[in-house]
């Protein structure tokens, strides 16, 4: 998030894709109540030991929407420039390409993964960890969208 508001404050960040992508996130009290609740159903003869599990709140949001309510929450106006997924992915192998060759620090303001992550849906079902370890996210998107707007306003 901190990278995501640094280009909004600095013109920076663009709308990659038509803005229709659905995303999943995870409050990090959800994640680690995934976690505990998963070492704790490590027993000889439960699926949880060698598999891997998608954690979630369960409820993917618009990737875009989230980040302009974010963006909101830290006194910053929506994205409104964009560009196009094909535009934005041959942008980034022409960077990944030019920090390369050119052996530049740090990481190209896109790259391919960037342009996907940006534009494509991606988001998983979590029902085997319900099953195998009974992962109910208890805190909900709204109410981590409440702390994090709190943790943004004193800052």
């Amino acid at each position: 998030m901190p990278r995501l508001l640094a280009r909004a404050r600095s013109n920076k960040l663009l709308r990659v894709g038509d803005g229709n992508n659905r995303i999943d996130i995870i409050h990090v009290e959800n994640a680690a109540q995934a976690h505990l609740q998963a070492a704790s159903a490590m027993t000889p003869e439960s699926p949880v030991c060698g598999r891997a599990y998608f954690l979630s709140q369960g409820e993917p949001v618009n990737c875009w929407d989230w980040i302009d309510e974010l963006l909101g929450m830290a006194g910053l106006a929506p994205i409104k420039k964009s560009i196009s997924f094909p535009t934005a992915y041959r942008l980034g192998a022409v960077m990944e390409g030019a920090y390369k060759v050119l052996n530049l620090g740090g990481e190209p303001r896109m790259t391919r993964f960037l342009a996907a992550q940006l534009a494509k849906n991606h988001y998983f079902d979590i029902s085997l960890a319900r099953q195998d370890f009974g992962f109910d996210p208890q805190v909900s998107t709204a109410a981590g969208m409440e702390e994090l707007a709190d943790q943004l306003a004193s800052r």
